[in-house]
């Protein structure tokens, strides 16, 4: 029984199954690419720029200012809070100054002390003898965190709202914690340390806090200035601000070490890393941000977490320990959830907030492949009602990365011969014989092609001393003979353009000589084609296949488009084709429908099929599924719209033996376009395409 699942804003676009397939499953390859690519696009639109978003294999989500880098386990509970995420990190990207943490010379340092932001603190009077220690200054960045992630915050919120719900959804899964609301309430953390002053800071957005709870904390208030956090406008502002609080405390610090000398270097302090902690999520009426934080992440050179001295950050205080207040009304339990949640909003901010799922080396090359082929995942009706959806996917371009990768798609033997493997027995005889079809193709191909040599040019056919038409200025002269058929008309006879899509049943049927004369026929076609002009050909391949999903779908392969490839591709990668999984015909045909009308470009527009025999059904599709009539259906939407249709049935050999059974449903499903001929004889092939392409344009 599948379990019921919250409903998200990612719903929208992507599919409720993601979870289960993700989680029960495996990993699904093509829906983490597409997954990747949407959000890709999320953090385009949001940022303006052009900023990758790729999966880590370590499974950790962080900003080091050139990409986006998130985790893999995005079941739907999950979804929205990545979307989020990769949302604010691709702002800080676009937004933030990482070169504050860098040295003079813009390369990475360990040490704080001899960053440009360290030279911007000095700039404020704050290390006027230059002996500030690594952890003063990691407070300081650390306090730069927060605030730059309201600075940020409110530059997404005003310029892009509608994606306000992802960040909202972020800050509910990592900072929305009941115990935190408690202890706010309940005036834990009241001590004048570091510790509290900025579990109290990275608070301020949440509804329920307090700014009397310590000494300095309503002047460091006012000196962030949520309201008004849209002054600031760049990240070294932020970093003045910083500055400003970091003196507050530390004043706060001094002050109280006077009156209460025995609690100078006391109390529940925080690490450099703890101070990265964010806030719990909602914003309150007093801030315009409307939310809570997140990681700033601008953490490119962390310093050492220590520090001693007086009234310095000392280590002491940053032993990351916790002591219950006298006057707190949190149990021990309490205590112990206080301090894991304050744990897990560490581990967020640090860049490790526990996530599950990771990607190999192998997958994450898979996961590129199948990127950079352009795979879509499609979901098509396959009911009247258009109550029942199916997916399918489309991988746009054949790459050798895709052979690579996704070898159930292709001949056994494809990963070695393409990694330049030697090849024996069965196999080297099989990608021969694979081979040979091609060249077959091609040798076949030049025949049509000789006989298409008349598009290659115009024919004019120019008629003089008429009536009416163009002036001929030779026979002006004869006006005044009273000679008025001085017009002339030119007649240009051109050849229609064509745009022809060849799909080839790939499924287990077709295996062996079935598939090879398929593959043999389509390349003469486009052979032919590359040796005239005005002809577009596209070759593509249907099968299904599960994809790593064990989730049977029906995929569809463009392995040749001459608009963007030559014949040399042909030749370097069909021998890698293979049948796959069933047949899926009008799926395959409807998951493709659009690209075809947009690609045609109102030419004329020709479909050829090759298969042989009954489609049948694939996951998701409904229990009367009845897939002759559905291809029959879609076959007819083909021709609504103008298309032309031509579809061979592919036979063993030339005695063309096929089974009555077969051929009724052939003709149901494509009627008077059927085609019961020998596809590898060009005579026959040529007599069925001539015509078409030698049509002249009326």
């Amino acid at each position: 029984m599948k379990k019921q699942i919250k409903s998200n804003w990612s719903s929208f676009w992507l599919d409720d199954d993601f979870e289960v397939e993700n989680q029960s499953r495996g990993i699904d390859y093509t829906k983490l690419a597409a997954t990747q690519r949407a959000i890709g696009n999320f953090v385009n639109i949001v940022t303006g720029q052009q900023i990758p978003v790729v999966f880590q294999s370590n499974d950790r989500s962080y900003t080091d200012g050139q990409q986006v880098v998130i985790g893999t386990k995005l079941e739907d509970a999950n979804f929205d809070p990545a979307v989020g995420l990769a949302l604010h990190e691709g702002s800080h990207i676009a937004y933030t100054d990482f070169f504050l943490l860098k040295d003079n010379q813009g390369n990475s340092t360990t040490s704080l002390c001899n960053t440009k932001m360290a030279q911007i603190v000095r700039f404020q009077g704050l290390d006027p003898n230059m002996d500030m220690t690594e952890a003063e200054f990691d407070v300081i960045k650390n306090i730069l965190n927060w605030v730059e992630d309201r600075r940020i915050d409110y530059k997404v919120y005003t310029n892009a709202p509608g994606y306000r719900v992802y960040y909202q959804s972020m800050y509910d899964k990592y900072f929305n914690d009941k115990i935190i609301d408690k202890a706010l309430k309940d005036n834990v953390k009241t001590k004048e340390t570091w510790d509290d002053y900025l579990f109290h800071i990275i608070n301020f957005t949440n509804p329920h806090r307090n700014i009397s709870a310590l000494k300095k904390l309503k002047d460091i208030w006012n000196v962030i200035d949520l309201k008004n956090i849209n002054r600031l406008a760049s990240t070294t502002d932020a970093l003045v601000v910083s500055c400003e609080v970091f003196k507050l405390i530390k004043q706060a610090i001094q002050e109280d070490a006077i009156t209460n000398p025995s609690s100078a270097g006391t109390g529940a302090g925080a690490s450099g890393d703890d101070a990265n902690e964010s806030a719990d999520g909602h914003g309150g009426d007093d801030t315009q941000t409307g939310d809570g934080d997140a990681d700033a992440d601008i953490n490119m050179a962390d310093g050492d977490g220590e520090g001693e001295g007086g009234n310095a950050v000392d280590s002491d205080q940053l032993d990351g320990t916790q002591s219950k207040s006298a006057d707190s009304n949190l149990s021990d339990r309490q205590m112990s959830k206080l301090e894991k949640a304050i744990e897990s909003q560490k581990k967020f901010l640090s860049g490790n907030s526990g996530k599950t799922g990771r990607l190999s080396k192998s997958q994450s090359s898979i996961i590129n492949a199948i990127k950079e082929s352009g795979t879509e995942i499609r979901s098509i009706f396959t009911d009247d009602e258009k109550t029942n959806l199916v997916e399918t996917v489309v991988i746009k371009k054949l790459t050798p990365a895709i052979i690579a990768s996704l070898g159930e798609l292709f001949a056994p033997y494809s990963n070695d011969l393409i990694n330049d493997k030697l090849l024996t027995g069965w196999q080297e005889r099989e990608a021969i014989e694979n081979q040979k079809a091609v060249q077959d193709g091609i040798s076949l191909g030049r025949v049509l092609g000789n006989k298409l040599q008349l598009r290659n040019a115009d024919r004019s056919l120019k008629t003089t001393r008429l009536q009416t038409g163009k002036i001929d200025r030779r026979l002006v002269a004869q006006l005044g003979y009273d000679n008025v058929n001085v017009f002339q008309r030119v007649v240009t006879d051109r050849y229609k353009n064509y745009f022809i899509h060849i799909s080839i049943d790939a499924s287990g049927s077709m295996n062996g000589s079935k598939f090879r004369n398929a593959i043999t026929s389509a390349v003469a076609i486009a052979q032919a084609a590359s040796m005239t002009t005005g002809i577009r050909v596209q070759i593509s391949t249907r099968g299904t296949a599960t994809l790593n999903s064990n989730v049977e779908k029906c995929v569809t392969m463009y392995v040749y488009d001459s608009a963007h490839d030559k014949m040399s591709k042909i030749i370097q990668y069909f021998k890698y084709l293979s049948t796959y999984g069933c047949t899926p015909e009008g799926l395959s045909f409807k998951s493709i429908e659009k690209d075809i009308k947009a690609d045609a470009k109102g030419d004329e527009l020709i479909f050829i099929n090759y298969s042989d025999g009954y489609p049948t059904a694939v996951a998701k599709c409904q229990r009367n599924y009845n897939g002759v009539e559905y291809t029959r259906r879609v076959i007819n939407d083909f021709r609504s719209i103008g298309m032309q249709i031509i579809s061979y049935f592919i036979s063993e050999s030339s005695s063309m033996w096929y089974s009555s059974d077969d051929k009724g449903a052939f003709i149901k499903m494509y009627g008077p376009d059927s085609k019961f001929i020998d596809p590898v004889n060009m005579l026959e092939v040529s007599r069925t395409m001539n015509a078409k392409f030698l049509e002249k344009v009326q």
